[in-house]
């Protein structure tokens, strides 16, 4: 691999470690109802374990993820999930001032769009409470990836990223009545809402500047508003997270991400600002979802097709 792509990858490796944090959401009190919890989260996700979603940045489509939640037998319960993304464009995912460090003179960041293929794995004991996790990451055609591993122990979480020879260990505090998440994975739940409730989330921003990684964002239930969603109209719960109060930030302010909640907790649109992009997720019905499953099963054990021909399989009408 040439010195241009090794330094991608390097700093790709620490943008991700980042990132798996940067869902990571202490509980403190709420003055309206509870928080969601592990618990009412992985019960709702039980009971509907396969979801597929369309990914989009600013309103073109450039992938799809799929995740599936299983209970075993000896009562933890296992989350997989598995995203695709092409022609991602490196210049609207880095920041400049990581452009700097991984671009060589000369090269134009519009024109380096890359491949990313995140499969991970989450695992949850009988309590529900967070056991360990690992994911892989994968810039296909390359076959080197970042390989992430974190175990919870003691209200620390202890997390490994590993990219070639290189390996990093750190380790982060992990409060008992936190959630912890992965920011390439859309959440498929968010049952128990309500109009006016809201939670800060302390967030590792992996695009933030080394120095100051750490931000406060407030998730609110502002309102009750329709969206369309596989060819009828739903009511939703629409969740907003915007900086914390007092620090400069306003209701007015644009927000950092929003959900799109149905009154059951299923979440069926997902948006993130990062930094000048919007990246949507658009959750497929089920009978994509299972016919998507299906073709990548097929196309993971040999057959012809392409990761984008999956896809495209599974929404003829190109309908969610």
């Amino acid at each position: 691999m040439n010195t241009f792509w090794y330094n991608v990858m390097v700093v790709a490796t620490w943008v991700t470690a980042m990132s798996w944090l940067v869902a990571y959401k202490v509980l403190p009190s709420l003055r309206i109802g509870q928080p969601p919890s592990y618990q009412s989260i992985l019960q709702s996700q039980r009971e509907d374990p396969l979801v597929g979603w369309r990914v989009l940045c600013n309103e073109r489509e450039i992938g799809w993820a799929l995740s599936l939640t299983k209970q075993l037998a000896d009562g933890m319960t296992r989350v997989d999930s598995l995203v695709f993304l092409e022609r991602l464009p490196l210049e609207e995912f880095l920041p400049k001032w990581l452009q700097g460090l991984v671009l060589p003179r000369g090269v134009d960041p519009r024109e380096i769009h890359l491949q990313m293929e995140v499969r991970s794995e989450v695992m949850f004991d009988p309590l529900s409470r967070l056991s360990w996790f690992s994911s892989n990451i994968r810039f296909p055609p390359f076959l080197d990836g970042i390989r992430v591993r974190g175990k919870a122990d003691e209200g620390r979480l202890h997390l490994t990223v590993s990219y070639g020879e290189f390996s990093q260990q750190v380790d982060f505090p992990l409060p008992r009545h936190s959630l912890f998440g992965e920011t390439s994975s859309p959440q498929p739940k968010l049952p128990g809402l309500r109009e006016g409730q809201k939670w800060t989330v302390q967030v590792y921003s992996p695009f933030a500047n080394p120095s100051q990684p750490v931000e406060i964002l407030e998730a609110r239930v502002e309102k009750m508003e329709l969206i369309a969603w596989n060819g009828k109209t739903y009511p939703t719960w629409v969740v907003v997270y915007r900086s914390e109060p007092g620090k400069g930030a306003s209701r007015t302010q644009t927000p950092r991400g929003m959900l799109w909640v149905r009154p059951d907790g299923t979440v069926l649109r997902q948006e993130a600002t990062l930094l000048d992009s919007k990246v949507t997720f658009i959750r497929l019905g089920e009978q994509s979802a299972a016919v998507l499953a299906a073709r990548f099963r097929e196309l993971a054990e040999g057959e012809a097709g392409s990761p984008r021909a999956a896809l495209e399989e599974s929404q003829p009408s190109r309908n969610p």
